[in-house]
């Protein structure tokens, strides 16, 4: 036997033992392509930005909270009026349970709360809870959204992340993260989503990739 026929054989004695080169997870951009992009939210934004019935007010109020504070759906589902408070620096501030179990803030822009407050303006009665399901048939009982609830919602808006998935609310999460750490860097991140530290919030968020296009040309 040759030489040659030796080095082969022991080349798929090896590749039978290992199987092909296993890829390795990047470095970082865990969550790339699970968001939207800025033209999906562009539309959205406008989509939902002259409501008219209840369901079209609920729609704008979730979908700006949703953006801005990238809180889980069953984050966003617990929130009450009760638990708002104002910081001392002006800003408002709720207080809710996040995953784990621990106590967090999240800032609820001015914008938000006013969306919220005119949806809420579309029904009677005063209600402990942000968001609530709509009545059925002639009955005006209602009860505060469930985590399911929400899911349907936003499924219901019929867009596609970057990875051509439908969206659900945890896309607006992905979103939010994506587009401040661009704009503010991990430490922002961390703060928003609650992160134990900036380094996981880069290692999900920084972009794998540069568009050296941007900046480069010889013309």
């Amino acid at each position: 036997m040759s030489i040659r026929t030796n080095v082969i054989n022991l080349t798929e004695f090896r590749n039978a033992r290992t199987g092909p080169p296993k890829r390795s997870e990047p470095e970082s951009g865990l969550m790339l392509g699970k968001g939207l992009t800025d033209q999906t939210m562009i539309d959205l934004i406008k989509k939902f930005s002259n409501p008219v019935s209840e369901r079209d007010y609920r729609n704008r109020a979730l979908l700006n909270l949703m953006y801005l504070t990238a809180l889980r759906a069953k984050e966003i589902v617990s929130l009450k009026f009760s638990d708002l408070f104002l910081a001392p620096s002006g800003e408002t501030l709720i207080s809710y349970t996040k995953k784990g179990g621990k106590l967090a803030f999240a800032v609820i822009a001015e914008e938000t709360l006013f969306f919220i407050r005119e949806y809420h303006s579309t029904f009677e009665g005063d209600h402990a809870y942000f968001f609530l399901s709509l009545p059925r048939g002639n009955q005006k009982e209602r009860s505060n959204l469930s985590t399911r609830g929400l899911q349907l919602i936003v499924n219901s808006w019929n867009v596609k992340t970057c990875s051509n998935k439908l969206i659900h609310p945890h896309s607006l999460r992905h979103t939010a993260a994506s587009k401040l750490m661009d704009l503010a860097g991990s430490i922002a991140v961390q703060k928003l989503l609650n992160h134990s530290s900036p380094n996981t919030s880069s290692l999900f968020y920084t972009k794998p990739y540069f568009n050296a296009s941007k900046f480069i040309s010889w013309e």
